[in-house]
C-alpha cells in the first residue's frame, strides 16, 4: 500500500505544484507515488518520449516509490467514463491513504481542471463495489487539492517547504525541454513555463504561501474536510520571516 498518491495531468505537474511537499513527505518515511494522466505529448516543446525520460530523472531525484503514466490524450483530457475507470483502477491497485490533485476551481489549463474533477470523483467511486475492476474497492481517507501557479484564494493549510525549496527547483530542472536552465536566454520562448519569468512566479508563489504560514517558503492546499490539528499552539504560532 502507498501512503500518498499524487495525480497530475502532465509530467512535471506534481513537481511544479507540490514538489517540495513530496520531498518533505519522503523525509518522513512515507511511500509516495505519482500518476500522470498523459505523456505531455501536446506540449509546445519536447515530445511524449523525451518527457518520459525527463520524468524518470525527476522521479529518482524525488525518491518516488512508483510512477504511473495513463497515456490519456494530452490537451484533450476529459471527464468521461473511460478515463474515470482508468483512474479508479489506479486507486484500487495502489490503495493510497491520501490522494492529492488539482483543484478544479479558477483553473487556466483545461487538462488540469478535468484532472482534479475526475480524481476527486474517483476517490469516491473507487469505493463502490458495483463498479467492477480486477482489484477490490478502495476509498482513500482524504482527497487534498492544490492550485495552479497563482494562489487566487486562501488555502486551507500550508506545508513548510523551506528546507526543500532549492531541491524542488533542481527537480523541476530535470524537465529541460519545458523550463529554462540557469542563465539561459529566453527571448525566443513561446510559453510562460519556458521563460525565466516562470522561476520568478514560482518563487513568488512559495513566498506568498510561506508568508501565510509564517515560514519562508510554503505550498498551498485545500481540503474538503477540516484537518485534525494535534498541536494547535505549534500549528497556529507564527514567526516573522
Amino acid at each position: 500500500m502507498i501512503d500518498i498518491l499524487v495525480f497530475g495531468a502532465h509530467p512535471d505537474d506534481a513537481e511544479i505544484f507540490m514538489g517540495g511537499t513530496i520531498l518533505y513527505l519522503k523525509t518522513l518515511g512515507y511511500c509516495v507515488s505519482v500518476c500522470d494522466l498523459s505523456m505531455g505529448e501536446a506540449g509546445t516543446y519536447g515530445s511524449g518520449e523525451s518527457r518520459q525520460e525527463e520524468l524518470r530523472r525527476a522521479s529518482v531525484m524525488m525518491g518516488l516509490d512508483d510512477r504511473i503514466t495513463l497515456e490519456m490524450e494530452d490537451g484533450n483530457i476529459r471527464n468521461d467514463r473511460e478515463n474515470r475507470i482508468k483512474i479508479i483502477k489506479v486507486i484500487r491497485a495502489v490503495r493510497p491513504k491520501i490522494v492529492f490533485s488539482f483543484s478544479d476551481k479558477l483553473i487556466r489549463h483545461p487538462d488540469h481542471k478535468y484532472c482534479g474533477e475526475m480524481v476527486r470523483e474517483c476517490c469516491f467511486l473507487a469505493g463502490l463495489e458495483k463498479i467492477k475492476t480486477e482489484n477490490t474497492p478502495h476509498r482513500p481517507d482524504s482527497y487534498i487539492e492544490f492550485p495552479e501557479l497563482m494562489i487566487t484564494r486562501r488555502p486551507d493549510f500550508i506545508i513548510d517547504i523551506t528546507p526543500y525549496f532549492e531541491k524542488k527547483k533542481d527537480v523541476i530542472r530535470c524537465y529541460g525541454s519545458q523550463v529554462t536552465g540557469e542563465g539561459e536566454d529566453d527571448s525566443g520562448t513561446k510559453t510562460l513555463i519556458r521563460s525565466n519569468n516562470f522561476w520568478e512566479i514560482l518563487d513568488a508563489r512559495a513566498l506568498q504561501a510561506g508568508a501565510m504560514g509564517g515560514v519562508r517558503y510554503g505550498e498551498p492546499f485545500y481540503s474538503p474536510n477540516p484537518p485534525l490539528i494535534p498541536d494547535p499552539v505549534k500549528s497556529f504560532s507564527r514567526e516573522i520571516v
